[in-house]
């Protein structure tokens, strides 16, 4: 979770204040905070998919966490969410995010490409649409 020069994720939730009763919390909160994001960059939606991401990724991310409690429960997830600061769970999250990403420059291209696939579904249904996005200079692709 950490590469040469660049931030942990750990040490940028560091940052934000713990709302929760401390004489309830089980799990620590940057590392529920940790295990959201990365279930989330991997294509989790849902706290429901977050934990059952979790609970498949266990031994991995014991590897970088402690987890004494294990993994938390998808409502363990939904109100930890519900009580943080979004302001500063935005700017740690945009640091961790600066600190391994190049600020694009004011002249940067973006390439964006569009497609739409026929026959995705029934008939007289909306066809797929997909787009995507690729920062040459940076070396990123968003899809």
């Amino acid at each position: 979770m950490e590469t040469e020069g660049k931030l942990c994720l750990a040490d940028v939730f560091v940052s934000i204040s713990d709302p929760r009763q401390a004489g309830k919390v089980e799990h620590d909160l940057v590392e529920l905070l940790v295990v959201a994001v990365n279930a989330v960059l991997v294509g989790a939606d849902t706290f429901v998919e977050i934990e059952l991401w979790a609970k498949e990724k266990l031994d991995w991310l014991r590897g970088y966490l402690k987890l004494k409690a294990g993994i938390p429960s998808h409502d363990t997830f939904g109100r930890l969410f519900g009580l943080i600061d979004p302001i500063q769970f935005e700017a740690a999250f945009r640091r961790w995010v600066g600190s391994i990403l190049p600020a694009l420059e004011a002249d940067a291209v973006v390439a964006i490409d569009g497609k739409s696939s026929r026959r995705t579904g029934k008939v007289d249904a909306m066809p797929l649409h997909l787009v995507s996005a690729f920062a040459a200079g940076a070396g990123l692709v968003l899809g």
